[in-house]
């Protein structure tokens, strides 16, 4: 078939070089560079895993998963991007992704432990983001869970809108699952991570954010308000109170704890704008 003889010439062309941040996405360029090329390979393969979504075509599916499957092992993670598309899809995803889940998360977190750029982690994140979406019962009770977790959580380190959707979508999913096992201790440290990294984020992530301390208050209410409390204490080091008063503080902590819905998004939104030195401490006044 064609596909089988273009597989190899897009193979070697994506793992002759890092691809950049930007190739990931990018639309198809028409101009003659080693660039445009490798923007365009990527271009092709997403559109293909698009293609065995809109044809429900396992055999396309297993052609394109043999392709990605290889670059992944060599350490080219772009390719997740077109595996992303096939996650999409909760057949595709059953049949064709979770079978290679260990080896990508694994690639992934060897990434990560070689100090590469958080976003190379983009397509991998956002093939979690997928998984978690189409798959997520299946995904959340798999043994490849804690990696895939790890990495969503190294993630939050980021400042990047792009890194950070993904990683965010995949914990809110997470932490509102009923099939996933949780243990308090887990639950207990993504909110101090969480809570101690969300005021760095981009104004573009207000709503996940938002999304993620409901998911964090109503389902896991008891840890949330410990991780609250904690927060709000004296000689606590979050970076979210870190420039309150003691009594500002207990405000701030209390209404946390108290506020849910449209509430809560405008004090989360008001409480990264005070740790950023953008607003004064009077705007708590009003909660």
């Amino acid at each position: 078939s064609c596909w089988t003889a273009l597989a190899a010439p897009c193979q070697q062309l994506l793992l002759a070089a890092p691809v950049t941040k930007d190739a990931t996405k990018g639309r198809p360029i028409f101009e003659y560079s080693d660039v445009a090329l490798q923007v365009n390979v990527l271009a092709l393969l997403r559109r293909a895993g698009r293609a065995c979504c809109e044809a429900e075509s396992v055999e396309l599916a297993t052609a394109l998963q043999q392709l990605l499957v290889t670059c992944c092992q060599e350490g080219q993670l772009a390719v997740l991007g077109a595996m992303a598309q096939l996650a999409g899809h909760p057949q595709l995803a059953q049949a064709i992704v979770l079978p290679h889940l260990d080896l990508i998360s694994n690639t992934s977190l060897m990434s990560v432990q070689k100090g590469r750029p958080a976003e190379e982690l983009i397509p991998f994140l956002d093939l979690c983001s997928a998984l978690a979406g189409s798959v997520g019962d299946s995904l959340f009770t798999s043994r490849q869970l804690a990696p895939l977790s790890q990495l969503c959580v190294a993630a939050l380190g980021s400042t990047e809108h792009e890194v950070l959707k993904p990683a965010l979508v995949f914990l809110q999913r997470l932490l509102t699952s009923r099939a996933a096992q949780l243990s308090s201790t887990d639950v207990a440290a993504l909110a101090q991570q969480v809570l101690g990294r969300f005021h760095q984020w981009p104004r573009s992530m207000s709503g996940q954010i938002f999304k993620v301390f409901s998911a964090m208050a109503e389902r896991h209410e008891q840890i949330y308000l410990s991780t609250v409390a904690a927060a709000g204490s004296a000689g606590s080091t979050a970076p979210c109170m870190a420039s309150l008063s003691a009594a500002d503080r207990q405000l701030a902590q209390q209404a946390l704890a108290r506020l849910r819905g449209p509430r809560l998004r405008a004090l989360l939104q008001d409480l990264g704008a005070i740790a950023r030195g953008e607003h004064t401490t009077d705007m708590l006044q009003s909660y």
